[in-house]
C-alpha cells in the first residue's frame, strides 16, 4: 500500500466561528447567571469581617478567628488556576455547575454549623467552589461575546465586583445586628440556585474533545504549598505570630522553595496549570502587576476605612459601611461608562491610564484626612477612589483576553486572578503591619501610663471602636488622632506604587479589538484599526517568534482553524492554504502512527490470549488422560483386593500385566503428541505475531520519514511566508 493511500487529504479551511456568538436576550439570563455567581464570590470574601466578634462568640472560637476568613481565602485561591485550566481542556459549562453546587454545599454546612470546626470546614468548601465562579464567568463571557463587544459586558462585571466587596462588610454587621450571622450563609443558597438553573438551560457551549485531561499534578501540589504558606505567613503574621517569629519566617521560606519547585514542575508538564509561555506576553506582565496593585489600593481601604469612620465619628459598624456608598457609586459609574467607550470606540490604553491617575489622586486626597475633616468632604474623597478603581479593574482582565487565542482564554484569566489574589493578601498584610505597628509606637508616645493600662496596653489589637467611646473624651481625642495619624501616611506610601503601574501600562501594546469569538482569526474593525499605532519592529520579531514556536505543538481537536495563531497571513492567501493543507497531512500522518502502535499492541494481546486458551487445553486433555489412568488403577487395586483368596492363574496374571503396560504406553504416546501439537501451535501463534510487528514497524518507520519530510516542507513555507510579511510590512 502506498504512502498517499494511508494519509487523509487536506481539509478546507473553515471559516472562523461565529456560531459561539450569543446576543439580545438570548444573553440575558446567561450574563445575570454569571453575575449572581461573581456576586456570590465575591460577596463571601467579606461579608463575615464584621460578624466575627459575634460568631466567635456565639460557637466559642475565639483562637480560631483568623480561619473563618483565611479557610476561604486558602481554598478558593488555590483552586483559581486548577479551574481555568480545566475549563480549557474540558469546558467551562460543567465546571460553574460544579463550582455552584460546591459553593452552596458549603454555604449549607456553614448555616447550620454548631461549632467552630465544622463552620472552618463549610468555609473552606466554600472557598473550594468559590476560586472558580468569578474566574469562569469572566472566561464564560469571552466565549459567547466577540472581544470588541465584550467591554461593556466586563464594565458591569467590574461592578458588581467591587459593590459585592464594600457592601459584603455592610450586610454582614447588618445581618449580624438585626437577624442572625447565619442569614450570610442561608443567602447563598437560593441566588446559588439561581445561577445553576440560568447555566443549566441557557447556557450553550462548545464541547471539548479532549474528555480525559492531562493533570498536572505536582503543579498543583506545590503550587498548594506555596500559596498555603505565603497566606497563612501573612494572615498569622502580626496577629497570632510575630512578623520576626521562626514560624512566620519558616513559611516565607517554605513559600520560596515551592514556589521554585512550582516553576520547575510547570516546565516539565505537558498540561501546566500556570504556562511558563503566559510570561513572554509583555501585555500579560504588565497589566497582572498592575492589577495586583490596583487591588492593594482597593482592599486597603475597604479593609481599615470602616474602622477609621467608626473612631473618628463614633458611628456604628452598619453605618460606617453605608458611609463607603460613595466609593461604591464610584465605582459603579466609572466601571460601565468605561466599559461602553471600549466597545464603541475599540480603544482599551486609556483605561489603565486613567484609572492610575485617577487612583493616585484618590488615594493622595485620603492622605491629607484630619481629625476634622468633614464627613461630605471623606465622601468625596471616597467616590474618587472608586472611580479611580472602576475605570481599570476588568479593562485589565479584558486587556488579557485579546492577548492569547480562545483555547488560552481561561489559563490567561485565571493566571491574572491568581496572581492579583496573592498580591492583594499579601499588600494587605503589609499594609497592616505598617498600621498596627505605628499606631502602636504613637499610643505609647501620647497615652499617659494609667490612660495607657485603660486603653488596652496601648495594643492596637486590643482597641476596638466600643472600647474607645467609654473612655473619657481626653483619651478618646488622643486615641482617635494617633488612629489617624498611623493610617494616612499608608495612603501616601500607595501614591508610588500607583506611579509604577502607571508606567507599566504606558508600554502596554494595543491591539485592535477581535469581532469574532476566535480574536486571532477574525477581522478587526476597520476603524478601530485604522486608529491604532502601527507595531514596531521589535513586536513584530516578538509575534513571529511566538507563531514559529505554535508549529510544534499539536492543535487540541486535530485540525486547524483560520483562528489559529499558527497562521501569518489571512485566511484567504493561497500561501496559508498551502501551510495548513500541509499541516493536515501532518496530522494525518501522526495519528497513522498511532493507528499502528494500537494495532501492534492488540496483535500481540491476541497472541498471548491465544497462548493462554492454548494452555488451558492441553491442561483439559492432559487432566482427562490422568483421570483415565486413576480409574484403572483404582479398578485393578479393587480386583486385587477381592482375589487375595483366590488361586493365582499365572497365565491370567501375565496377561493383565501385558494389557496393564500397553494401556500406559499408549497413554503416554497420546500425552506426547497432543504435548508436541501444542507447542507446534504456539510457536506458529509466536511467528505470525512477530511478522506482523515487524510488519507495524516497518509501516510505523515509513510514515515517520513523511512526518519528517512533511515538517521540513512545512518549517520552510513558514519561513518563506514570514520573510514574505516582514518585507510587506516594514517596521
Amino acid at each position: 500500500m502506498t504512502t498517499t493511500e494511508t494519509i487523509a487529504a487536506p481539509r478546507p479551511v473553515p471559516a472562523p466561528d461565529t456560531s459561539r456568538e450569543v446576543s439580545g436576550r438570548r444573553l440575558v439570563p446567561i450574563f445575570a447567571g454569571l453575575l449572581v455567581a461573581m456576586f456570590l464570590a465575591a460577596l463571601d470574601q467579606t461579608i463575615f469581617s464584621t460578624a466575627l466578634p459575634t460568631i466567635v462568640g456565639d460557637l466559642h472560637g475565639v483562637d480560631q478567628r483568623l480561619w473563618v476568613t483565611t479557610a476561604y481565602l486558602l481554598a478558593s485561591t488555590i483552586m483559581m488556576p486548577i479551574y481555568g485550566k480545566l475549563g480549557d481542556l474540558i469546558g467551562r459549562k460543567p465546571l460553574l455547575l460544579g463550582a455552584l453546587s460546591i459553593f452552596v454545599a458549603g454555604s449549607l454546612i456553614g448555616a447550620v454549623s454548631q461549632d467552630m470546626t465544622m463552620l472552618i470546614i463549610g468555609r473552606a468548601i466554600q472557598g473550594i467552589g468559590g476560586g472558580g465562579l468569578m474566574l469562569l464567568a469572566q472566561a464564560i463571557i469571552a466565549d459567547v461575546v466577540p472581544a470588541r463587544q465584550r467591554g461593556r459586558y466586563m464594565g458591569v462585571m467590574g461592578a458588581v465586583f467591587g459593590l459585592s466587596s464594600v457592601v459584603g462588610p455592610l450586610l454582614g454587621g447588618w445581618f449580624t445586628e438585626s437577624l442572625s450571622w447565619r442569614v450570610g450563609f442561608w443567602l447563598n443558597i437560593p441566588l446559588g440556585a439561581v445561577a445553576i438553573l440560568s447555566a443549566l438551560f441557557f447556557l450553550k457551549l462548545p464541547k471539548h474533545d479532549q474528555q480525559r485531561p492531562t493533570i498536572d499534578v505536582w503543579g498543583i501540589l506545590t503550587m498548594a504549598v506555596a500559596v498555603s504558606s505565603l497566606i497563612l505567613a501573612t494572615s498569622w503574621g502580626g496577629n497570632t505570630y510575630d512578623w520576626d517569629s521562626v514560624q512566620i519566617i519558616g513559611l516565607f521560606g517554605l513559600t520560596a522553595v515551592f514556589g521554585a519547585l512550582f516553576v520547575l514542575a510547570e516546565h516539565r508538564a505537558k498540561e501546566p496549570i500556570i504556562p511558563l509561555h503566559l510570561f513572554k506576553q509583555r501585555n500579560f506582565n504588565l497589566t497582572t502587576v498592575a492589577g495586583l496593585i490596583i487591588a492593594i489600593a482597593m482592599f486597603g481601604a475597604i479593609g481599615y476605612m470602616p474602622t477609621y469612620l467608626q473612631m473618628s465619628t463614633g458611628v456604628s459598624a452598619t453605618v460606617s459601611g453605608l458611609m463607603l456608598i460613595p466609593m461604591v457609586a464610584g465605582l459603579l459609574i466609572t466601571s460601565i461608562i468605561s466599559g461602553q467607550i471600549v466597545s464603541r470606540t475599540g480603544r482599551y490604553k486609556w483605561a489603565p491610564i486613567a484609572s492610575m491617575i485617577v487612583t493616585a489622586g484618590g488615594v493622595l486626597l485620603l492622605s491629607t484626612l484630619t481629625t476634622d475633616t468633614a464627613t461630605w468632604v471623606l465622601m468625596g474623597y471616597l467616590f474618587v477612589l472608586g472611580a479611580g478603581i472602576g475605570v481599570g479593574m476588568q479593562n485589565l482582565i479584558l486587556i488579557v483576553q485579546n492577548t492569547f487565542p480562545a483555547r488560552e482564554v481561561g489559563t490567561a484569566t485565571a493566571a491574572n486572578n491568581f496572581f492579583r489574589q496573592i498580591g492583594a493578601s499579601l499588600g494587605s498584610a503589609v499594609v497592616g503591619s505598617i498600621f498596627t505597628s505605628r499606631l502602636t509606637t504613637l499610643l505609647g508616645e501620647r497615652l499617659p501610663a494609667a490612660a495607657t493600662q485603660g486603653a488596652g496596653g496601648a495594643d492596637a489589637n486590643s482597641l476596638t471602636p466600643e472600647l474607645v467611646q467609654h473612655l473619657p473624651q481626653q483619651i478618646q481625642d488622643i486615641i482617635v488622632g494617633a488612629y489617624n495619624d498611623a493610617l494616612t501616611p499608608i495612603f501616601l506610601y500607595l501614591a508610588p506604587l500607583l506611579g509604577v503601574a502607571l508606567i507599566l501600562v504606558l508600554f502596554v501594546r494595543e491591539k485592535a479589538l477581535a469581532t469574532s469569538i476566535e480574536g486571532s482569526g477574525s477581522e478587526p474593525d476597520t476603524a478601530a484599526t485604522a486608529q491604532l499605532p502601527a507595531p514596531t519592529a521589535s513586536e513584530d520579531a516578538d509575534d513571529r517568534v511566538l507563531t514559529r514556536s505554535a508549529v510544534g505543538s499539536e492543535p487540541a481537536t486535530g485540525s486547524i482553524s483560520s483562528a489559529d495563531p499558527v497562521l501569518v497571513g489571512t485566511a484567504d492567501d493561497p500561501g496559508e492554504l498551502t501551510t495548513v493543507a500541509a499541516l493536515d497531512v501532518l496530522t494525518a500522518a501522526r495519528q497513522q502512527v498511532r493507528d499502528g502502535e494500537q494495532a501492534r499492541d492488540a496483535a500481540r494481546a491476541a497472541a498471548v490470549a491465544q497462548l493462554d486458551d492454548l494452555g488451558h487445553r492441553v491442561d483439559a486433555v492432559m487432566g482427562g488422560f490422568h483421570r483415565q489412568l486413576q480409574d484403572i488403577r483404582s479398578s485393578l487395586q479393587t480386583e486385587s483386593a477381592g482375589a487375595d483368596n483366590v488361586p493365582v492363574d499365572p497365565e491370567r496374571s501375565d496377561d493383565l500385566r501385558r494389557y496393564e503396560h500397553a494401556l500406559l504406553v499408549d497413554s503416554q504416546q497420546t500425552a506426547d503428541r497432543v504435548a508436541r501439537q501444542a507447542q507446534l501451535d504456539a510457536d506458529q501463534t509466536l511467528a505470525d505475531a512477530e511478522a506482523k510487528r515487524r510488519e507495524i514497524e516497518a509501516r510505523i518507520e515509513q510514515l515517520r520519514r513523511v512526518e519528517n519530510e512533511l515538517s521540513q516542507t512545512v518549517a520552510g513555507h513558514l519561513t518563506a511566508t514570514a520573510a514574505a510579511a516582514e518585507s510587506a510590512n516594514p517596521a
